[in-house]
């Protein structure tokens, strides 16, 4: 994503981060376990550990950037928010809305409120119609609209994503995927939502196209002062587009933190390990601490810090003892008993650096 590392960082509106109102999305204690199929004659049955004791919260008009490995649960998080699958336990509000205790007319305030921008476009396109047809569908459904003007709001919110009435009577299939990714962003500003939720929305998008859906999202997202959720496994993508940056690993979360805070003074391993891993990586000062192996199965996640088993630092602690989220700045929360050695790794990286400009 070279037109992406290359861009520069935008300020993006900030609101008031610590505000006394109810945030727009409050999730607490979620968890969510899928069962396993038993194999053979054994009885006993295992869980994946898909989200496991996960609490955030995002202001109205914030961005929050979720990034993690692929399999460490930021997609399952999504659709927890969007009531599209049930928790195993645990809360989740949305713009007051209980996701756990929705009547039916409040599941169709949420879906009017939280809309999903996916990962692969064509596959969230109905192949058979038109993309006037697909866009129509969820006017109908939500009652929005007159047939006679319907097909005028879905030229108005093509020519919001840059695309023009030509488009109305193509397929899915005759348009490139940042036409078809401009399409599903245009069907979810249909229904004007408050929160749009987008799951690695560049992923599946050659490197050429991937800036410009970025820039298009974040310049929605001040016209609309959309609360949004930018999930991506890429470092890049989550800097350019978010104010503040959840990391996630094996569905819990490590480190939570302002998104110039969290690149310029990351404390858990895991994050410093993504950090060395993308081109973001010279923008941090902090020590390189690559990550050792693969990711343990969610099925029998490791006892202690659940990343000690790839962590160089780990030591006896990380090993027996899970760590707990804790506040170790203003705004700024780490699961890791290190992170103080952490913090002094980065300082005596800092002093090296220093004296060799001096030199």
């Amino acid at each position: 994503m070279n037109a992406v590392a290359a861009a520069e960082v935008p300020t993006l509106p900030t609101p008031s981060a610590r505000s006394s109102t109810p945030p727009m999305i409050l999730v607490e204690d979620a968890v969510k376990y899928f069962p396993v199929p038993r194999k053979g004659l054994s009885r006993q049955r295992s869980y994946v550990h898909a989200v496991d004791g996960v609490s955030l919260s995002i202001e109205a008009g914030q961005s929050l950037g979720l990034v993690g490995e692929s399999g460490s649960g930021k997609s399952t998080l999504a659709r927890i928010i969007l009531g599209l699958l049930r928790m195993t336990s645990g809360t989740v509000v949305v713009d007051g809305i209980d996701t756990t205790k929705m009547s039916g007319s409040q599941h169709k305030n949420l879906c009017r409120t939280a809309q999903l921008v996916f990962q692969d476009p064509h596959a969230a396109l109905d192949p058979r119609m038109t993309l006037a047809e697909c866009m129509a569908a969820v006017l109908s459904q939500h009652k929005i609209g007159s047939k006679q003007n319907r097909r005028q709001l879905i030229i108005d919110a093509f020519n919001e994503v840059g695309l023009d009435a030509s488009f109305l009577d193509r397929h899915a299939g005759a348009c490139s995927g940042g036409q078809v990714q401009r399409v599903v962003i245009a069907r979810a500003l249909l229904l004007d939502p408050k929160v749009l939720i987008c799951d690695e929305p560049t992923s599946a998008l050659d490197a050429s196209v991937q800036a410009n859906i970025l820039n298009l999202l974040t310049r929605l997202r001040s016209d609309h002062n959309l609360t949004m959720l930018m999930i991506s496994h890429d470092l890049r993508v989550i800097r350019f587009t978010s104010d503040r940056v959840a990391v996630l690993y094996l569905g819990q979360l490590v480190e939570v933190a302002d998104r110039d805070e969290l690149f310029e003074h990351a404390l858990h391993p895991y994050t410093l390990a993504l950090l060395d891993a993308s081109a973001t990586a010279h923008d941090h000062d902090g020590p390189q601490l690559t990550a050792y192996g693969e990711p343990p199965s969610p099925v029998s996640p490791p006892p202690g810090c659940r990343y000690n088993t790839r962590c160089p630092l780990a030591v006896d602690q990380c090993r027996t003892e899970a760590p707990q989220l804790t506040l170790v700045a203003p705004a700024h929360e780490v699961r890791c008993h290190r992170w103080e050695e952490v913090a002094r790794l980065r300082n005596t990286r800092m002093s090296i650096d220093e004296g060799a400009e001096h030199d």
